[in-house]
């Protein structure tokens, strides 16, 4: 039985025990007569349904208890109301149902927010997921013409997950119960998608695609305060201190936040006891190297991305160690959009190059997952990379960047960056690289510290506790008045 439906004849029962309690005392008239009908109208429904669903019922109870009820009805006989209060009560527990769950998935990329939620539900006979991909894009005016650029595959199929295009799926006609997204911002999805849109057909939970991780001034918008917070009928919340924050900057004091851990963390949680598959095409290339992983952000002029060719040129003396570069995947949207003809002439040299260096991977996965795994370190422009690598335990270069005027000395964090050593210039990466290369671990004492203080419920169970969350969120919701 879909969860809805069981949720709808509850109502019908709560709301016969309200017209009986009323009936006892009622006088003999017009409306008496009414509801005595309507009653047994609504008696007749529940009955339907429930013989509709008879072969999956734990047991015959509800219906021998309707048996047992239809007479008392029509004479508002004695133990009426009694038995109409057990039955509401007993009703949840007797039907099996399933929620049905969309899962508003893009980029491959991103699916680490929702992996660990869906992988649970998949498995789980309370819940009946589906997977909707859906387009991410930039647009960009430029010489007053409109350039757009859309991001769309079926990232999944190799991964053996089942799902269906945004035009193969309607959410009016599927009617789910639960709806989650993991993109907060309206300008790179198509308006169908918005949370305030979601949010008009069911519930709807965000579970965040970026780790929160520092403060800055732009912390209360970017966390906080966007449509999704408002809108959202549950976020996942990272932590004690995320929720407390949260609680000081949202438009309606927390109240809707779900301290369960953020999903995202769990596949990079448990790469610590099942490594990845390396593809094969890298084994010759990383294979007895002290191997970097490279995590380059999408904006040129502000990442790591002009730093290419000095990192190739120490490979190049270096050949006892090798790189993967892990681009962010708008890099090349967003340099073509937004960048010089010429700076993204660059872009496209760099990643032919790449992938003719016989030390260095251009990686071209949809999952991080073999790069985390055989990687002795990272070099990362800031992301949500940064922190899930900490998970494993390894050292982790910060490249700010020179011009970088991110006022750390803000005392509030929701992970301390401190675990991270940093690059403001190319010099700066080569001399850490030189480091790793030596075994040197400068950060080894302070990341322990971090991870075991900051990322508490880092534990691979986030997906679970979230899940088991929204099922107990829901049941008191829709029976706690029953």
């Amino acid at each position: 039985m879909r969860y809805s439906m069981l949720v709808y004849i509850g109502k019908m029962s709560s709301t016969l025990l309200e017209a009986a309690r009323y009936l006892r005392t009622a006088p003999a008239d017009g409306m008496r007569a009414e509801l005595l009908e309507n009653g047994r109208r609504m008696l007749a429904q529940i009955r339907e349904v429930l013989e509709q669903e008879r072969s999956c019922l734990h047991s015959d109870t509800p219906l021998s208890r309707l048996a047992e009820m239809e007479p008392l009805w029509d004479a508002c006989g004695e133990g009426l109301e009694e038995r109409l209060e057990q039955f509401t009560r007993e009703l949840p527990g007797q039907v099996p149902c399933q929620v049905r769950a969309v899962f508003f998935a893009e980029l491959g990329e991103k699916w680490d927010a929702m992996a660990s939620v869906y992988d649970y539900m998949r498995d789980d006979p309370r819940f009946d997921p589906v997977v909707v991909r859906t387009p991410v894009g930039r647009v960009v005016n430029r010489d007053g013409k409109r350039e757009q650029e859309i991001l769309y595959k079926d990232f999944l199929t190799p991964m053996g997950i089942p799902s269906l295009g945004y035009d193969e799926y309607d959410i009016d006609t599927d009617c789910p119960e639960l709806a989650f997204i993991s993109q907060p911002y309206e300008s790179c999805t198509m308006q169908r998608f918005w949370p305030e849109e979601i949010a008009k057909h069911t519930r709807f939970v965000y579970l965040p695609y970026y780790v929160p991780d520092l403060v800055s001034p732009d912390t209360p918008q970017v966390l906080c305060e966007l449509p999704v917070y408002r809108c959202a009928w549950k976020v996942c919340g990272f932590s004690e201190r995320h929720y407390r924050y949260y609680s000081r900057h949202a438009a309606n004091g927390g109240g809707n936040m779900i301290t369960t851990g953020i999903p995202k963390l769990d596949p990079a949680f448990r790469l610590r006891d099942t490594a990845a598959e390396i593809p094969e095409s890298w084994v010759m290339k990383v294979k007895g190297r002290t191997t970097f992983l490279w995590n380059t952000w999408y904006d040129y002029q502000h990442s790591s991305l002009p730093y290419f060719g000095k990192i190739a040129e120490w490979l190049h003396d270096h050949k006892e160690c090798a790189v993967i570069w892990r681009p962010h995947p708008m890099t090349d949207t967003v340099t073509r959009l937004y960048y010089p003809a010429e700076t993204y002439r660059i872009l496209q040299e760099n990643i032919a190059a790449a992938k003719t260096i016989p030390n260095m991977v251009y990686d071209e996965e949809a999952s991080y997952s073999a790069a985390f795994c055989c990687s002795d370190a990272q070099i990362s422009d800031y992301s949500s990379l940064m922190f899930q690598y900490l998970l494993l335990d390894k050292p982790v270069l910060w490249t700010l960047g020179p011009d970088d005027t991110f006022r750390r000395e803000n005392p509030e964090f929701f992970i301390d960056w401190r675990w991270m050593e940093e690059a403001r210039q190319a010099e700066d990466v080569l001399s850490f690289m030189e480091r790793v290369r030596q075994g040197t671990d400068r950060k080894a004492d302070i990341r322990k510290t971090v991870l075991a203080r900051d990322l508490a419920l880092a534990d691979g169970r986030c997906g679970e506790r979230c899940v088991e969350a929204l099922w107990q969120a829901m049941h008191t919701e829709d029976f706690g008045d029953l």
